[in-house]
C-alpha cells in the first residue's frame, strides 16, 4: 500500500510539473505588417522566452509568498474557494448519481439481460452514450427556450446565481458516466457469470437473487476501478459545460485563465481538480484492498 501511495503521489506531482511547463510555453503574438492592410501573426518560440517565463513564474511565488492576492487585496486561494464551492455542487452529485444509479441499473440490466426489456435497455444505453454531453446540453437548452416561448414556466438558463443553476450542468455531466457504469457493471457481471461456481450454486438450489448478489460482489473490483474514469470524465467536461451554461464555477474560471494566458490562476484552479482526482484514485485502491475479499482485491 505504501508503494501505491508513493507511486500515485509521484505521478500526480509529475502531472503538475508538466501542466506548469505547458502553461509557460511562450504564447505572445507578434504582428508583422506586410504593407497596406495586410498583417501576419506570428507566435515565436525561443528557449530564451521560455526560460524568461519560468523565471518570472518562480519569482512571483517567491515575492508573493504564495499565489498572491487579487486587486482588492483578497488572497487568491480564498478567491478560488468561492468558485470551487459552486463547481462541487455539480461534481459531487454527478459522481454519486453516476456511480450509485449506474451500478444499480447495471445489476438490473444483468438480471433482465435475456428478456426483451433488457435488450431495449441495452440499446438505449448504447444510444445515449453516443451523444456528446455538450451537444445534449445545447439541445436541452434550445428545447427549454422553445418550451418557455410556448407557455412553460420561465427561469434563468444562463446564470450561476440561482439556487437551481447547478441542476442542468449536473444532469448533462451525469448522462454519459451513468450509462457507462450501467454497461461496465452488466459486462463485468456477465463475465463473472461464466465461472463454474455460479453453475454449481444454481445446481444446488441457491436462489437466483443470491447468486446475482454473489456475482456482483465478485465483480465489484472492476466496478470500483471505474470510479477513476467517471471522475476524470466529469472533471474534463466540466469547464466547457460551465462555459455553455454561464455557470461561473472553478471550471469556468480555469478555462478563462488558460485563454488569458494567466499561468498563476490556471494553476490555482487546476490544483483542486487534480487533488480531487488523486483522492478518488486512492479511495478506489483502498476499496480494492480493504473492502473486497482478499482473493478479489489481489487481482
Amino acid at each position: 500500500m505504501v508503494w501505491k501511495v508513493t507511486r500515485n503521489t509521484v505521478i500526480f506531482l509529475l502531472v503538475i510539473i508538466f501542466f506548469i511547463l505547458i502553461l509557460l510555453l511562450p504564447k505572445e503574438m507578434e504582428m508583422e505588417g506586410l504593407g497596406g492592410l495586410r498583417f501576419q501573426a506570428n507566435y515565436p518560440f525561443t528557449l530564451e522566452l521560455y526560460e524568461k517565463n519560468i523565471t518570472e513564474f518562480i519569482s512571483h511565488f517567491q515575492t508573493e509568498k504564495g499565489f498572491g492576492t487579487t486587486k482588492a487585496g483578497m488572497p487568491l486561494t480564498e478567491h478560488m474557494r468561492g468558485f470551487l464551492k459552486r463547481s462541487l455542487k455539480v461534481i459531487i452529485p454527478s459522481f454519486l448519481i453516476s456511480m450509485g444509479f449506474g451500478t444499480a441499473f447495471g445489476v438490473l440490466l444483468f438480471y433482465i439481460r435475456n428478456k426483451r426489456r433488457g435488450r431495449v435497455f441495452s440499446f438505449l444505453s448504447w444510444m445515449l452514450t453516443s451523444i456528446p454531453d455538450f451537444f445534449l446540453f445545447i439541445s436541452v437548452q434550445y428545447g427549454l427556450i422553445v418550451a418557455m416561448k410556448n407557455g412553460f414556466p420561465k427561469f434563468n438558463l444562463y446564470s450561476g446565481d440561482d439556487w437551481y443553476s447547478f441542476i442542468l450542468p449536473c444532469l448533462s455531466l451525469t448522462l454519459f458516466p451513468l450509462f457507462h457504469m450501467v454497461k461496465v457493471t452488466a459486462v463485468a457481471m456477465e463475465n463473472e457469470a461464466g465461472e463454474e461456481y455460479v453453475q454449481t450454486a444454481l445446481s444446488k438450489g441457491m436462489s437466483r437473487g443470491r447468486v446475482v448478489m454473489h456475482i456482483f460482489w465478485n465483480a465489484w473490483s472492476t466496478i470500483v476501478n471505474q470510479s477513476q474514469m467517471v471522475m476524470l470524465y466529469i472533471l474534463s467536461s466540466l469547464p466547457i459545460i460551465e462555459k455553455l451554461a454561464n455557470y461561473n464555477g472553478a471550471g469556468y474560471q480555469l478555462l478563462e485563465s488558460i485563454l488569458k494566458n494567466d499561468a498563476i490562476l490556471s494553476l490555482l484552479f487546476f490544483l483542486p481538480f487534480l487533488f480531487l482526482m488523486y483522492v478518488i484514485v486512492m479511495l478506489a485502491q483502498l476499496a480494492r484492498g480493504w473492502l473486497l475479499p482478499k482473493d478479489v482485491g489481489s487481482i
